[in-house]
């Protein structure tokens, strides 16, 4: 036979599992839902941030025969690349092309170096013939265009879509 106490009891388990019902109901599904949601746009935002790099990898690298461009954006996005994972990448693509900068650099450097004083003699000269000057102007017009490679302006490309 039930008592009053029973009754009660069965009331209150009753009242429990109402309360757990709307709690998973209301409160976990709402946390679940939100964590998920959180994922997809965290995903969407990574898909959007690769479209972005890849625009400026294929125009600016692949597609770039400057071993002194591919350099410079390599070391960029090897310091300011969004997440660690990024930045130790660009770091290995940095250093795997960096053989290449030194072998192409090099033979700048030293016709660089070779031109310099040449140049500065002439500059400093009190002889001054026409000959003089032609070769003045051939020397500062190759060392113009070394340090135009060496330190190039970066060419960005025309059309961003970042959607």
């Amino acid at each position: 036979m039930e008592t009053k106490e029973t009754k009660q009891d069965f009331e209150r388990l009753k009242y429990w599992i109402s309360l757990g019902k709307w709690f998973v109901v209301s409160v976990a599904l709402v946390i679940m839902t939100t964590i998920i949601d959180w994922g997809f746009k965290d995903r969407q935002a990574g898909l959007a941030e690769l479209k972005f790099y890849d625009n400026y990898v294929t125009e600016l690298i692949v597609l770039n025969p400057s071993p002194v461009q591919k350099r410079m954006l390599a070391q960029y996005f090897a310091c300011v690349g969004p997440s660690d994972k990024l930045r130790e990448r660009w770091k290995i693509y940095h250093d795997s092309i960096y053989r290449e900068y030194i072998d192409y650099i090099t033979p700048l450097l030293e016709e660089e170096a070779l031109l310099l004083p040449m140049y500065e003699t002439l500059l400093h000269s009190t002889n001054v013939t026409v000959r003089n000057q032609e070769e003045l102007g051939k020397i500062e017009a190759r060392l113009k265009e070394i340090r135009q490679i060496r330190y190039p302006k970066l060419k960005l490309p025309d059309t961003v879509d970042t959607e």
